[in-house]
């Protein structure tokens, strides 16, 4: 019995022999492929990290046009790695600090959207918010914080935006919403300077 299956195994594969070398072929190639690509993914990610540690160490040393000239390369040469996330990053802090916010806020928002990993998103939100705040749009630093709150319950984050968002709030007369916030950083947060500073705003509409 194992001879005649062994018998026809051997017939199927010289009867298919080309389709089956073919197939061999593909399969080889496209693992090929693959692994090129990785390696290449690879070698790109460690240029793009090492450019940024060069561009960081530019700006340290206040060579601030150059390490930026190197940011730039990275966010256009490198626009899918880890560092040019990181780079944007970079970039939008810098031109919140010159006041270049329509810039700032679509770096932001394009991390917010693709960043990678996923764990840099919510990093953007606070200086997304923060362009909001001094712009005086407040609607948008308020619809911002709550999307924060509503996708990153979780994060380290959560008692400063909470913060923030009760004095958005406040800011715009909403003082009901403003106090439930503080209301809710004393509970979540007791013995915290979070819930010290709620504590404060409470007694203060007393």
């Amino acid at each position: 019995m194992n001879k005649n299956k062994y018998k026809n195994f051997i017939g199927f594969i010289k009867k298919n022999r080309n389709t089956i070398i073919t197939i061999l072929c593909f399969v080889t190639g496209i693992v090929l492929f693959a692994v090129f690509v990785k390696a290449r993914l690879n070698i790109l990610a460690n240029d793009a990290s090492y450019k940024l540690t060069i561009a960081s160490n530019y700006i340290a040393n206040n060579n601030i046009e150059q390490g930026f000239g190197i940011i730039d390369d990275i966010i256009d040469q490198y626009s899918n790695t880890t560092a040019s996330y990181r780079a944007r990053f970079m970039k939008a802090t810098h031109l919140i600090s010159e006041k270049q916010y329509e810039q700032a806020e679509v770096l932001l928002k394009y991390i917010i959207d693709n960043g990678k990993p996923k764990t840099v998103r919510p990093l953007a939100y606070p200086s997304l918010i923060l362009i909001y705040e001094e712009t005086g749009s407040f609607d948008k630093a308020i619809e911002y914080s709550n999307m924060f709150l509503n996708l990153y319950s979780d994060n380290y984050l959560v008692p400063s935006v909470m913060e923030n968002l009760a004095r958005f709030y406040k800011v715009t007369n909403k003082v009901e919403q403003a106090n439930d916030i503080y209301q809710k950083i004393k509970d979540n947060y007791p013995n915290s300077e979070y819930s010290v500073r709620a504590e404060q705003n409470l007694n203060d509409k007393k």
